[in-house]
């Protein structure tokens, strides 16, 4: 199994199980160390209480016979038969199957065994602590070259270290090692190790099932957390997707509402320049001819022409600004390009047009009219109030959203106060904004005083408005 799928599985598990799985792999390694810790500790302990009362009890019967090791590298043919007679034959002799007795440098000077006396072996490192006057002990460590014939009984022994001093100076003088059967050690340890192994599995055994159990009501909650959270976020997706539907509807109603109102409007234009304004223009017609000469150059009658001429004017005006191409016919390109066209001609501004991007999205006709709305608004406000001579116009198009700048150097202006209605009535950038808000645009506003202005219109894909 490689890591990728080990990690998939471990994903998977809950969050009990996954406590379960990397407690239980802790928690063992932990007992297993704390147990083998413990009971070493504990078989340390028994071994070294044991050999101290062992050390203790034989210290009081080869002391007082070893004296003569202070002088002399062997014993006394007494005390050798002392301690012959000590180690056999008697209840102490039953308890130590074998003895030696050290002087400095490895030499056993005397020893149960005879075949040992006089030979010179390695310390060991218990042998060696023995001279710096500590007792020293181990059990069932039977690996020198000297424990040959006590590892050849097959029994449990305890290998003692006594250091033997002085009387008078309490310098050691001499080691004594011997071995003591050890069963009753052995029964001890092994009940000492069963009970430490019993209490520290029980423990640990507690403490994982009390925090698994823990975890699992922890892991419950979390699970019955988690269960609402995703039915909330799933009620929240849906009413998401309610207000997703609402907007796309609130915008194709607005739009339809917009491209209705524009067609009244420039439907009324269109009945302006042909009803009263061409009726104006022939009762103009008819005064000149109706009216004699000498009557022409009459106060009232030349009031009356100056006033029809200048309704005349002013229909033909208002006429022209309600009037609008057929916009449903033109793309995006022939769009743009006949406003700044349109601007170009009435008042002889020059007008910077780039086209940035890919071909657009299909635009309907409220799209294409706030376009053509937004360019004539901007371009106749730059005109009216930037002070300059020159603009610039940028489209950038895209599958999701046509971006169109419109860009001077002019006196700029406070944007704040612009989106406001004016005096007059009118609603000029506020009725921009109210309009690309209305199909799901946006209407952007960079102006300072002396620095110019950038009005930048955004409108997106209908289709992914979100």
């Amino acid at each position: 199994m490689d890591l990728k799928t080990r990690d998939l599985n471990w994903k998977r598990l809950t969050l009990p199980g996954q406590f379960l799985l990397a407690g239980a792999v802790v928690m063992i390694a932990a007992m297993l160390i704390v147990g083998f810790w413990v009971s070493s500790r504990i078989e340390q302990a028994v071994v070294q209480n044991s050999a101290t009362s062992a050390a203790l009890f034989m210290e009081s019967f080869v002391s007082p016979l070893s004296q003569d090791l202070a002088r002399s590298d062997r014993l006394s043919d007494p005390a050798e038969r002392a301690l012959t007679e000590i180690f056999e034959g008697t209840s102490l002799g039953e308890r130590v199957v074998s003895y030696k007795i050290w002087k400095p440098g490895g030499l056993v000077v005397h020893a149960s065994d005879p075949a040992l006396i006089g030979k010179v072996f390695e310390p060991s490192d218990d042998l060696k602590l023995a001279w710096s006057g500590r007792i020293a002990a181990s059990y069932e460590n039977l690996n020198d070259l000297e424990d040959q014939a006590e590892a050849a009984l097959g029994i449990p022994l305890l290998e003692v270290y006594s250091p033997i001093r002085e009387v008078w100076t309490g310098q050691v003088i001499a080691v004594a090692e011997f071995y003591e059967r050890a069963e009753v050690l052995d029964r001890d340890i092994s009940d000492a190790r069963r009970k430490s192994w019993l209490v520290v599995g029980s423990t640990f055994l507690a403490s994982g099932v009390l925090l698994f159990g823990i975890v699992l009501t922890g892991g419950r909650t979390i699970r019955d957390q988690r269960k609402q959270l995703e039915q909330q976020l799933e009620e929240t997706r849906a009413v998401s997707q309610q207000n997703l539907t609402l907007r796309r509807r609130a915008v194709s109603a607005s739009s339809r509402a917009t491209a209705q109102t524009e067609r009244t409007i420039r439907r009324i234009g269109s009945d302006l320049h042909d009803g009263p304004a061409q009726y104006l223009a022939l009762a103009a017609l008819r005064l000149d001819g109706a009216l004699p000469d000498q009557d022409a150059k009459n106060p009232d009658a030349h009031e009356v022409r100056k006033s029809l001429d200048k309704a005349l004017s002013e229909i033909r005006a208002i006429s022209r600004g309600l009037a609008l191409p057929d916009l449903d016919a033109l793309d995006l390109h022939t769009l743009v390009t006949r406003a700044v066209d349109d601007h170009e001609h009435q008042t002889d501004m020059e007008i910077a047009l780039s086209f940035v991007g890919k071909e657009p999205f299909s635009m309907d006709y409220t799209q294409k009219l706030c376009v053509y709305r937004f360019l004539q608004e901007t371009l106749s406000n730059v005109a009216r109030h930037a002070g300059v001579e020159q603009a610039s116009v940028k489209v950038e198009a895209g599958f999701d959203a046509i971006t169109i700048s419109v860009r001077d150097h002019g006196t700029g202006f406070d944007a704040e106060t612009s989106l406001k209605l004016r005096s007059d009535g009118g609603q000029g950038l506020l009725g921009l904004l109210d309009r690309a808000h209305s199909i799901g645009g946006n209407l952007a506003i960079t102006s300072k005083h002396g620095k110019g202005t950038t009005m930048c219109l955004t409108l997106a894909n209908v289709e992914n408005v979100t």
